[in-house]
């Protein structure tokens, strides 16, 4: 059985009633799908701390000798704030470099050598039970397989994805202040530039004083004060109205794009990916090679081995004309638009500039 499709069968299955049933009926197998043995010397259950003297951590990942990963478990519904300077104390004092606090259902992933409190060393939260399925192997495969832990790329990917989130946190703090400072004071470079757009929309300018005067009164961005899932090497995730609106009728496939002006026909919603791909090309062949740079947390989105996507099947992967440039197509509705909106973002492009019609 694949990660994937643990994860959908724990979904399946009754909430466990106590930290045990946890322990067996999620934790050991997520560990067997990610190369441990969950009934052998590798994974340590109850394993001593500190010589003994310091307490018990629920699971400890072995190998060669050494422990590189510590899990504590507590029952369904725990807060698990509670219990944070337990696990991060046990893990700190062994030396270890990732940490785990769970209800089975709920991960809180940590590094506990960090500097700062607690919640600057707490890199990803993943909710079993409603996080999309894919991005939750990835992390789970990322995060804690044997292999990633032993070879260290764990370790190296949680620590980019902590300083992510960390500019994040203080983008979302800078940010309301900068833009307060720029409608309050424009200056003459955004001006210019909403005089621009304006004229694009309008075919009218308008005049200097009356671009200030609208910045003045301009609303200062919301940021949300929400813990953002940090990603470092996942793509950004884009959302304009005239690509989502009709999201209720994903169900229905699309029939055409619109993209610079012009409409293309399509009839599935890969082919929306698949479309501005090709356009793409038209327009930047001589630097498509850019988008080689765009992977999710394991796998490329865009190869020129098809073998290297995720998913390796030719109905899975779609060759940019003959080009040579291989895309991941195996996706869900909304995911394709995703893609098709990062492909264009990668060019410089708005994903306002694609429209998605139906009949």
């Amino acid at each position: 059985m694949s990660l994937h499709e643990r994860l959908e069968k724990i979904r399946s299955l009754p909430v466990p009633q106590n930290e045990e049933s946890a322990k067996f009926q999620i934790l050991a197998p997520i560990l067997q799908d990610l190369g441990w043995d969950p009934y052998g010397p590798e994974v340590l259950y109850e394993h001593p701390v500190g010589g003994g003297g310091g307490g018990r951590v629920d699971i400890a990942l072995r190998a060669s000798g050494r422990i590189f990963a510590m899990i504590e478990a507590k029952a369904p519904n725990s807060n698990l704030g509670n219990h944070v300077p337990q696990v991060l104390g046990y893990a700190f004092h062994e030396g270890v470099d990732i940490c785990v606090l769970t209800t089975g259902l709920e991960w809180w992933l940590y590094l506990p050598r960090e500097p700062g409190d607690p919640a600057k060393r707490r890199f990803a939260i993943l909710h079993l039970a409603n996080d999309p399925l894919e991005r939750l192997s990835d992390d789970l495969a990322v995060f804690l397989s044997k292999d990633t832990l032993v070879s260290g790329q764990a370790v190296q990917q949680a620590k980019l994805v902590l300083k992510a989130s960390l500019e994040t946190a203080r983008l979302n703090k800078e940010i309301p202040g900068i833009w307060e400072q720029m409608l309050s004071t424009p200056d003459d470079e955004l001006v210019e530039l909403v005089s621009k757009r304006v004229y694009e929309i309008t075919n009218l300018r308008p005049a200097h004083d009356q671009v200030v005067e609208a910045l003045q009164r301009a609303p200062q961005p919301s940021i949300s004060k929400s813990n953002p899932k940090p990603t470092v090497l996942s793509a950004p995730e884009f959302s304009d109205a005239r690509t989502t609106s009709r999201r209720s009728q994903k169900k229905k496939s699309p029939t055409s794009i619109d993209l610079w002006g012009q409409s293309h026909p399509i009839g599935m919603w890969k082919d929306v990916t698949c479309k501005v791909a090709e356009l793409l090309y038209d327009r930047h062949s001589h630097e498509f090679h850019k988008m080689l740079e765009l992977r999710g947390r394991m796998h490329p989105y865009v190869a020129q081995d098809p073998q290297k996507l995720k998913v390796a099947k030719p109905n899975s992967y779609y060759q940019v004309g003959s080009t040579g440039y291989y895309i991941d197509i195996h996706l869900s509705a909304d995911h394709c638009v995703k893609r098709a909106q990062l492909f264009l973002d990668c060019f410089g492009y708005s994903s306002s500039e694609l429209i998605i019609n139906f009949d």
